[in-house]
């Protein structure tokens, strides 16, 4: 293998730029150009930040990630040209590469990183020479969470419990972010690589302020809030908001020593769980969100992810929320066990994940452990097959836009200070405002409707005005500029807000409030009751149809009373605390509404006291499902997707500028069973409210049989494996809506 070298110290020199083509990676002749004294913080010119506008466009536009996560040891008679001819044969235009931290795999002169053992020559640059040929966009992966072992003359970088021991992630001491690795090495390094390479940006992995104990984090914590760093185990308020800003504060500023230097390359901080993140202050600050979809069939033991099969939906429209104008980089495993990395994910599964990160406008960036083939490569098939999808329909997943007319609010801070306690796992002892959320979105995508999420803690009016429908499933943590901008829109004719649970019983912080905030709700939660082994009783037709007709609704969990009476219906009755079959005979009639409904100015609002998302996401009832279906259609009207589909299938439809992308996405798989294998589904028809007349299904070479029928096209599926996806082309002379249904002039 012919390998180029390079010794140390490099020539000195200006740093010329190898011929290539714009924007591309590549390095500078000459290596690395030598340390300069201006410090990190370097203010970045006008000129500079017009530039960035302009150079970055590229983040706009849809691209296909994957990414090597290299051993160490797979150095070894590594030629990165065949690391590029692997990305690219699974349809790559863009991949992360191996760069620096604790694992350097450039000739660094820092000695606050460790050259990888294994490597010959300067796998970085070889590497970004490879891919500039071959007009791929690169990254360069960067982990300074954690070193390779614990050096006593720098016992100042790292991590320390409240008893002064290191702190250890995968057997590694954790960096602590206020010290000098993380405020001075780590923008050298950046320099470092910036002044020898011409990469398109860095993703630092496992980004987050670690909750610290050395005397100098509790001396800036007091500084800022007055307050020491709790104890381990309780979370406080000033705290996290502390991790929170500092975080932001750190990646504005890497961000612009990043852009300073080349305003061409991006900056993405990940963190699986984004631990410590104000997600608004990281999105502004990122110039891609990254988050992680990776659905592992057995999760990492050490911060599990969760489980539930909306999880890729819930991120890439959460991403969107954040930051509208850029694809989200949503990361995928390749391994079907977290930990071991061993086992490759069922190819199955795999498919689905991505292609439902394509669906809803986000891009998915594969990750496989070493070289693509190394071990068990099961999927790698799979994963060229989709990435060959891909490459030819390119062109159908770029502008699209959302045909939403519903919106469903996700409040990281009702997560953090509500009942979920800051867990992300719906399955825990307390049901709160993730498992409500989740439900929810599984009810919205049981009935077939499109729908965005959005972000509490910045809604704006302007944002939600869009919506018909906007949704605040149990937001029990709600911040006053979010009470503004919620009341403004339940105020305007047409629109209407649907609240579940204890929304609006706290500040953005889990403090109770003392009196009720959102003018359309008009009351507090109150205190919650017992609601087990009691019903609702269902005044309104349209309640009881939705049920076959039936009076009573079963409910379970907590009930709200809110603190100002008020009529309307499912209507309390019980509990029952016998219940023998002897004595089962319950009233007709309750007493405490579980649904009050109003009207403030000229919009409509409409509140479910308990938790009928929590309930259906832990248990599915169908009832729930369809009385939910129920109170959306009064304000939303019909679905504009419907027809003879299995329960089993999801619908992505998304807008594009010759008509509509539609996706289905089979999630049949064997009974009792994670989706590791699809179940192949046949012979149902849907239905799509739109003006289109034509229609090309992508992922296969026959064309579907189509007609229209009224306001309808109607469309045979003969076979649905793991996932579909047509585009629906309208007649040139037809009026096209701005959105599923409905013409422009209508709206």
């Amino acid at each position: 293998m012919h390998e180029r070298r390079r010794a140390f110290p490099v020539r000195r020199g200006t740093g010329a730029l190898r011929p290539q083509a714009p924007g591309q990676p590549g390095r500078l002749r000459g290596g690395l150009a030598p340390r300069r004294t201006d410090p990190p913080h370097a203010p970045t010119s006008s000129f500079l930040m017009r530039d960035r506008r302009v150079t970055l466009d590229w983040t706009r536009r849809p691209q296909r990630f994957f990414q090597h996560l290299l051993r160490e040891q797979d150095a070894v008679g590594l030629d990165p040209a065949d690391l590029v001819a692997e990305a690219q044969s699974v349809g790559a235009t863009a991949t992360i590469a191996m760069g620096g931290g604790f694992s350097a795999w450039y000739p660094t002169r820092r000695r606050s990183q460790t050259i990888n053992p294994f490597m010959q020559g300067d796998f970085l640059g070889n590497y970004l020479d490879a891919s500039a040929r071959a007009g791929l966009r690169t990254f360069v992966r960067m982990d300074i969470s954690k070193a390779r072992s614990a050096v006593a003359e720098h016992e100042d970088w790292y991590v320390h419990d409240a008893a002064g021991e290191l702190v250890e992630v995968w057997a590694m001491p954790m960096i602590c972010a206020t010290g000098p690795l993380w405020q001075e090495e780590n923008f050298e390094i950046v320099r470092e690589i910036l002044s020898g390479y011409r990469p398109d940006g860095f993703f630092y992995n496992y980004f987050h302020i670690a909750r610290c104990w050395c005397e100098r984090c509790r001396r800036l914590v007091r500084e800022a809030t007055g307050e020491d760093v709790p104890p381990k185990g309780l979370r406080s308020p000033a705290y996290e908001t502390w991790r929170q800003r500092t975080l932001a504060d750190y990646t504005h500023r890497l961000q612009r020593f990043i852009r300073a230097h080349r305003p061409e390359a991006a900056l993405v901080p990940y963190h699986h769980l984004r631990d410590g993140w104000d997600a608004r202050a990281m999105a502004a600050a990122s110039d891609i969100v990254g988050v992680q979809i990776s659905n592992p069939v057995i999760p990492n033991p050490v911060d599990p992810q969760p489980v539930w099969s909306h999880w890729t939906t819930e991120e890439a429209l959460f991403a969107r929320a954040l930051k509208p104008d850029v694809p989200p980089l949503l990361i995928q495993t390749t391994s079907q066990f977290f930990a071991s990395r061993q086992t490759a994910m069922p190819s199955d599964r795999l498919v689905r994940n991505m292609a439902e990160a394509i669906a809803h406008r986000a891009v998915p960036a594969a990750a496989a452990n070493g070289r693509l083939r190394s071990g068990d490569a099961r999927f790698v098939g799979a994963l060229e097959g989709f990435g060959a999808y891909q490459s030819r329909h390119a062109g159908w997943y770029e502008g699209l836009e959302s045909v939403a007319r519903i919106a469903v609010v996700r409040s990281p801070e009702s997560v953090a200070w509500g009942p979920d306690a800051a867990r992300l796992s719906d399955r825990g002892p307390a049901m709160g405002h993730v498992a409500e959320f989740r439900g929810v979105v599984q009810m919205l995508s049981a009935a077939r409707r499109p729908f965005d999420v959005l972000a509490a803690g910045g809604l704006c009016a302007r944002e939600l005005e869009r919506y018909d429908l906007v949704i605040l499933p149990a937001v029990s943590c709600l911040g006053d500029a979010d009470v503004a901008a919620l009341d403004a829109f339940a105020a305007q004719r047409g629109k209407t807000l649907l609240a579940t649970a204890d929304t609006g019983g706290c500040d953005a912080w889990g403090r109770p409030r003392a009196h009720p905030v959102l003018t359309a709700l008009g009351a507090l939660p109150g205190q919650p009751r017992d609601a087990d082994g009691a019903y609702l009783s269902l005044r309104r037709d349209d309640l009881r149809a939705a049920i076959g007709g039936v009076e009573l609704l079963g409910v379970a969990g907590d009930f709200w009373t809110p603190d100002t009476p008020a009529d309307g219906d499912m209507r309390l009755i019980g509990p029952f605390a016998n219940n023998a079959p002897e004595f089962t005979v319950v009233p007709s009639e309750g007493r405490e509404p579980g649904l009050l409904e109003g009207t403030v100015g000229l919009g409509h609002h409409a509140w479910i006291t308990w938790r009928i998302g929590g309930l259906f996401a832990r248990y599915g009832s169908p009832d729930h499902a369809a009385v939910f279906e129920a109170l959306v259609a009064r304000c939303c009207g019909p679905s504009p997707i419907g027809g003879s589909a299995p329960a089993t299938v999801d619908f992505a439809l998304q807008s594009h500028r010759d008509g509509w992308l539609l996706h289905l996405l089979n999630g049949a798989a064997p009974a009792l069973a994670p989706h590791t294998r699809t179940s192949s589904l046949a012979g149902f028809q849907i239905r799509v409210r739109c003006a289109a007349t034509q229609v090309v299904r992508l992922d296969a070479d026959d064309a579907p049989a189509a007609w229209r029928e009224g306001d309808e096209l109607v469309i045979e599926i003969a076979k649905l494996d793991t996932f579909a996806a047509m585009a629906l082309i309208p007649d040139p002379t037809a009026r096209l809506p701005n959105a599923a249904g409905a013409p422009a002039e209508e709206r």
